[in-house]
């Protein structure tokens, strides 16, 4: 098993990041609409030994953070597998049991139905996803756990891609104004 320091988890994340082409340059629209000379493609880092390094980036970025949650949401469709690692991992390095809930894109009408698999009701929520550009899936997954009365403990990214609105702020320091704690494995500043 691979082990990072607290603080030595950045680097080693953007430099495979780079060596499985999940960081891309060139010309992109995101999904958010707006133009970039680079995109971010998670997806990369879907097969069982990159994803489970990956998942080891975002526990002990977990770890060194002291988060408290108790149930990890993982929006589909990304945060989905991203989700289930990070749980496996979190459980590995920690003992510690927790739940696992996603979203559908569609609302299941057979079987037990309904737009989510597992419940948020009353619980601490973490989000795991991909990256955060302007905010906008967070915000999403904030109606979600809001509507089910659960409470939001932080959100945890892949990638900080540090864009800035039309004021020139951060969109991360934007959420945590509005009292979302964003936290990151790595910020596109600390490419090397």
């Amino acid at each position: 098993m691979q082990k990072f320091l607290l603080r030595d988890y950045m680097q080693p994340f953007l430099e495979k990041a780079i060596e499985l082409n999940a960081l891309k340059f060139g010309d992109f629209t995101l999904k958010s609409g707006m133009k970039s000379n680079y995109f971010f493609d998670i997806s990369s880092f879907f097969r069982n030994d990159s994803l489970k390094i990956l998942s080891d980036f975002y526990v002990e970025k977990l770890i060194s953070e002291k988060l408290d949650f108790n149930v990890i949401f993982g929006p589909a469709y990304k945060g989905i597998p991203l989700a289930s690692a990070v749980g496996i991992s979190y459980y590995e390095k920690t003992g510690k049991i927790i739940d696992l809930v996603f979203d559908r894109k569609e609302i299941k009408d057979h079987g037990e139905g309904g737009s989510l698999i597992g419940t948020l009701k009353s619980k601490k929520v973490l989000i795991i996803d991909d990256v955060l550009t302007a905010g906008t899936a967070i915000k999403s997954s904030l109606k979600i756990i809001n509507k089910e009365k659960a409470d939001l403990s932080a959100v945890m990214v892949a990638l900080d891609r540090e864009e800035k609105d039309e004021n020139n702020n951060f969109y991360r320091d934007n959420l945590s104004k509005e009292g979302i704690k964003i936290f990151s494995i790595a910020k596109i500043s600390e490419l090397n």
